[in-house]
C-alpha cells in the first residue's frame, strides 16, 4: 500500500519541467498584457506633413486622435492603410482625426500614398523619435488618444474595420 501511496504523491508533484514551463507562461502573459502607456498622456510631437505642411499633437486638444503608425515594406500595412483611408470620413464624422506616420522619408510615404491611391495625407518620422515616445516596436500600430488627451487604446498588428468601429463607439 506504501508504494502506490508514494506513486500517488508522486503523480501529482509537478515536474521541474512543467513548472518552469508555468512560470514562463504566467510571466510571457503579464509582458504581453501590460501597457505602461494606457490611461497616460500621450506624448507631444510635431512632425512633417508629406504635402509639405507641419503638425503638432496639441493642436488636436479637446479631441480625439488615432496614429496610425506604418512603413511602406509593411505587408499588413499595405492591407490596413486602404482600409482607414475608407474609413477615414466615418471616423472624421464621429470627431476623430486620422493621423497616419511612416516611418520613414517624405518622398516614401509621398510616394506609396500616390501609388496607391490613398487619399489622406500622412506624417512623417524619418528619425523614429515619435514611434519611441510611443514604444512602437512593431508596425502597423495604433494608438488611439481620447478627448483628454490620454491614450486610451492601442495594439500592434492586424486591426479589423470592426475593431475600430468599436474603438470609435467607446469614445
Amino acid at each position: 500500500m506504501e508504494a502506490s501511496s508514494r506513486e500517488s504523491r508522486r503523480a501529482l508533484r509537478p515536474s521541474k519541467f512543467g513548472t518552469l514551463l508555468l512560470v514562463t507562461a504566467v510571466l510571457l502573459g503579464i509582458y504581453l498584457l501590460r501597457d505602461g502607456a494606457l490611461s497616460k498622456p500621450a506624448p507631444a510631437f510635431s512632425l512633417p506633413e508629406t504635402d509639405g505642411g507641419r503638425v503638432d499633437l496639441a493642436s488636436y486638444a479637446g479631441r480625439p486622435v488615432l496614429l496610425v503608425f506604418w512603413t511602406t515594406s509593411c505587408p499588413i500595412c499595405q492591407r490596413e492603410l486602404p482600409m482607414l483611408d475608407r474609413m477615414e470620413p466615418e471616423f472624421r464624422s464621429r470627431g476623430i482625426t486620422v493621423l497616419p506616420i511612416c516611418l520613414g522619408g517624405e518622398d516614401e510615404a509621398r510616394n506609396y500614398l500616390d501609388t496607391n491611391r490613398i487619399a489622406f495625407n500622412s506624417l512623417y518620422d524619418p528619425g523614429g523619435t515619435v514611434a519611441r515616445a510611443y514604444h512602437v516596436s512593431g508596425v502597423p500600430r495604433i494608438v488611439l488618444i481620447g478627448k483628454d488627451g490620454k491614450v486610451k487604446r492601442n495594439t500592434t498588428g492586424w486591426t479589423s474595420d470592426r475593431a475600430l468601429r468599436n474603438w470609435m463607439d467607446g469614445i
